[in-house]
């Protein structure tokens, strides 16, 4: 599992010393939305999960009717 980490790490006492809108912008700004902006190997990881879910998915035998 790749984990991408490229700002503060927030303690949790930081944490509850913010008011809620804080705590708010702070989850908010560590969130990704542009995927050109996600690392390669994170991007390809994810790919190939999907990919080996899909053929899980795939090649399952179809429930039987009751």
């Amino acid at each position: 599992m790749t984990f991408v980490h490229s700002g503060k790490v927030w303690t949790a006492d930081e944490l509850f010393a913010m008011t809620p809108n804080e705590r708010y912008a702070v989850v908010q700004e560590s969130i990704v939305t542009d995927i050109d902006k996600v690392p390669a190997d994170l991007l390809e990881q994810a790919r190939s999960d999907i990919r080996s879910h899909i053929a899980d998915v795939e090649s399952a035998a179809p429930p039987t009717a009751p």
